[in-house]
């Protein structure tokens, strides 16, 4: 029972840090997508 019980602790802990690094991973692609259409916007208006 104690072993599951460390079993279930790790699993939480790792799901729970897992979720943070993707949900950072996520933010950093959509600030990189936003700034490439932003610059592709901006040298289609130039030409």
């Amino acid at each position: 029972m104690i072993s599951f019980v460390n079993y279930e602790i790790y699993l939480s802990r790792f799901l729970i840090i897992s979720s943070f690094v993707l949900l950072i991973f996520i933010t950093f692609a959509v600030i990189y997508i936003s700034f490439v259409s932003w610059k592709d916007k901006k040298r289609l208006k130039q030409d």
